[in-house]
């Protein structure tokens, strides 16, 4: 396992960002409202928030459920697409989501959390199962595929004060464009 972990440095990259910035907000509460998304009628000219709303979670199990998701993730998908596709999936779908997602909510005054970036990469993962016949499958019986499955289950199961259907909508907008990425990077 220790030689799969060396080969998903993105994953751990993304994983590490995703702790120091929850530590930030642990420490100092304004960071949260610094970095947090807005919908369209609140965010004014702050657009960094379409990329740094991806970064910030609520609260240790938010941070710690989206870690434990993303690890899985890496795990199964990150040396087989490369570092570089996997970081521009994550990364493109994460910030689109954003924007799709606070244009919907457009008067939302926080959108915050790492899932658009596993739902978009379980998309990406998911769809090129059926588009690439070696490519890795999520498989029920193994880490990677029970944390994959469950994640996906109960990332969409309120839960959390937090979780309400626009939790839904943001997880499914993510999964679709991920989704559409596995159609657009080249195999």
């Amino acid at each position: 396992m220790l030689n799969k972990i060396v080969r998903m440095p993105v994953t751990m990259m993304i994983i590490f960002v995703w702790i120091v910035i929850w530590v930030l907000v642990a420490s100092n509460k304004t960071v949260l409202s610094a970095l947090g998304g807005k919908g369209l009628t609140q965010i004014g000219n702050q657009y960094y928030r379409f990329f740094t709303a991806g970064l910030t979670h609520e609260n240790f199990i938010h941070l710690l459920f989206n870690v434990c998701f993303m690890f899985w993730i890496g795990y199964l998908y990150e040396n087989r697409v490369g570092s570089i596709k996997f970081l521009l999936v994550a990364l493109v779908c994460a910030v689109v989501c954003q924007v799709i997602f606070l244009a919907i909510y457009r008067n939302v005054t926080s959108s915050i959390g790492g899932s658009a970036y596993n739902f978009a990469l379980c998309g990406f993962g998911l769809t090129m199962q059926f588009l690439v016949p070696d490519f890795p499958k999520i498989e029920l019986g193994t880490w990677s595929g029970n944390w994959i499955i469950i994640s996906l289950i109960a990332g969409n199961v309120p839960i959390m004060s937090f979780m309400n259907v626009s939790t839904i909508v943001f997880h499914l907008v993510a999964f679709v464009l991920g989704v559409g990425a596995a159609f657009v990077i080249p195999k």
